[in-house]
């Protein structure tokens, strides 16, 4: 019999569309189905707060990563050697991170600058810095930073949300308001669209505002400096975290679901596949808190052509506020999602860490010890890094998640009932368990009736007894099994006799 292939993950309208598929939690899209999740492996001890975003940066003076992150009151830095993190906020001083905010972070040259609407916007060099400082020539509190060329600029201002501001060319602790004395930097005030409520910095800027999204292009020798077109109207950014900026592509969340922008209009990503298992629509509730929607983190998978949208669920725990409890994935080049049930509160785009002398394991002269100029010490790989639920610092490289996936229902007989005996996972996993569902009909009041959990023999063949008109299977792989793929399941059936 033909082999049932996992399909596309697309919830809005699975279970009776045989092309895609309702269930794909703990696993990654691939072309030919699926791959697991890695789970997250501590490299830090925990915030002495809930962590209210962070950041890698390389060392400008020695090239390996450098981890920064706020709270709501604080400012840290990671220490390699303790694996602690240290306060790096002036002495005396206490942020303000209103609630649902988070810290934005840019880095211009050797500099990070740190924002939010509860403080001045800080700096610190990376290297040498031992705290942040406040950025010179009074600038703005603002909600979100970004570069632009040379330039720094600062948007949704505290003190005009519909605005933004730069610094001067070459110099971000300058902040003049008009076109003086050879001064470059200055405000730009929209009239419509509404508040700014996001901004991705590069060779040219994107402002999203909660209706129009704008470019920003530096127009040298110009009396304005900066040319701001409108790219769409009636198309902007429910989320201020939750844009994600990848190359040439641009990804956020708007009050209707998932868009990415490329430089023109908008092309929509979730419609008809999650939009409405997040968002919820026709008076059915999604998955997402309508009153936390605005605190989603886009997070850039730098191992892969992936981001990550991670929010916070109708079902997390109300005494902890900050926790992001679900996640959505989206592959842009398989054009495929997938979901994740895993806690976190923040994520970023990060790498392997150095490694301290002090902390190899064993003696340097150990058998198969690696000599200490050995590059894979300066760390650098790229990974996906998450601050976990606990608020430490872990990148996805851990054992497998635990992945469960769906097929969708299938008459094995057409036109007739059919009697499954069992069937095999096309998988290269070394453990996993599968249950059969059978229904009579696709009618939404039939329930499936789902048969007990079985796991194959050792010709890989997993007994499920069951009989009905329609199947579909529920195959888990247990959290720590080694495997990378999970293609299809192959049934063993016969057609039952009709009347």
């Amino acid at each position: 019999m033909a082999s049932i292939k996992f399909p596309a993950f697309a919830p809005d309208v699975a279970s009776v569309d045989a092309g895609v598929a309702s269930i794909a939690t703990n696993v990654l899209p691939r072309a030919d189905g699926y791959g697991p999740v890695a789970s997250p492996s501590p490299i830090s001890a925990s915030l002495p707060a809930d962590c209210r975003g962070a950041i890698e940066v390389q060392s400008p003076a020695f090239g390996f990563p450098v981890y920064f992150a706020g709270t709501g009151t604080k400012l840290f830095k990671f220490n390699l050697g303790s694996a602690a993190w240290d306060d790096v906020t002036p002495v005396g001083v206490t942020y303000g991170v209103p609630p649902g905010d988070y810290w934005s972070f840019a880095v211009y040259g050797t500099r990070l600058v740190a924002t939010c609407l509860g403080a001045r916007p800080q700096v610190i060099d990376i290297d040498l810095g031992k705290r942040f400082r406040a950025l010179g020539g009074n600038p703005p509190r603002a909600r979100h930073c970004g570069v632009v060329g040379e330039f720094l600029v600062l948007a949704g201002l505290a003190s005009d949300p519909n605005a933004v501001q730069w610094s001067d060319l070459g110099d971000i602790e300058t902040w003049p308001l008009g076109l003086r004395n050879g001064h470059t930097g200055d405000i730009q005030l929209f009239p419509d669209g509404g508040a700014v409520t996001g901004f991705a910095g590069g060779e040219f800027g994107i402002v999203f505002q909660e209706r129009t999204i704008r470019r920003m292009v530096f127009s040298p020798g110009s009396a304005e400096v900066f040319d701001f077109s409108i790219f769409e109207e009636n198309r902007g950014a429910v989320a201020p975290w939750a844009i994600a900026r990848a190359g040439a592509r641009v990804f956020f969340l708007d009050r209707d679901g998932f868009y990415l922008f490329t430089g023109g209009a908008s092309t929509p990503i979730g419609a008809e596949r999650v939009n409405r298992f997040l968002l919820g629509a026709e008076g059915k509730p999604g998955r997402a808190d309508p009153n936390a929607i605005a605190s989603t983190v886009a997070i850039r998978d730098a191992t892969g052509p992936r981001v990550l949208f991670a929010y916070r669920s109708r079902s997390a725990p109300a005494d902890s506020p900050t926790l992001l409890d679900e996640i959505l994935v989206y592959d842009w080049l398989l054009d495929r999602w997938s979901f994740i049930a895993l806690a976190v509160r923040f994520g970023l785009v990060a790498a392997t860490p150095a490694v301290s002398i002090d902390n190899l394991p064993g003696s340097l002269d150990d058998a198969g010890q690696k000599p200490l100029d050995d590059p894979s010490y300066a760390g650098g790989a790229p990974a996906l890094g998450l601050i976990t639920s606990d608020n430490r610092l872990g990148l996805l490289t851990g054992p497998a998640l635990e992945a469960v996936l769906e097929t969708p229902d299938a008459m094995l007989a057409r036109p007739n009932r059919a009697f499954l005996r069992g069937l095999r996972l096309d998988s290269d996993a070394d453990a996993w368990r599968a249950s059969v569902g059978t229904r009579e009909s696709l009618a939404q009041s039939v329930a499936v009736r789902w048969r007990p959990e079985t796991a194959p023999n050792f010709e890989r063949f997993a007994p499920c007894r069951a009989s009905g008109r329609y199947h579909r299977t529920r195959v888990r792989i247990p959290a720590g099994t080694a495997w990378s793929y999970a293609s299809a399941v192959e049934p063993d059936a016969t057609a039952e006799g009709g009347r």
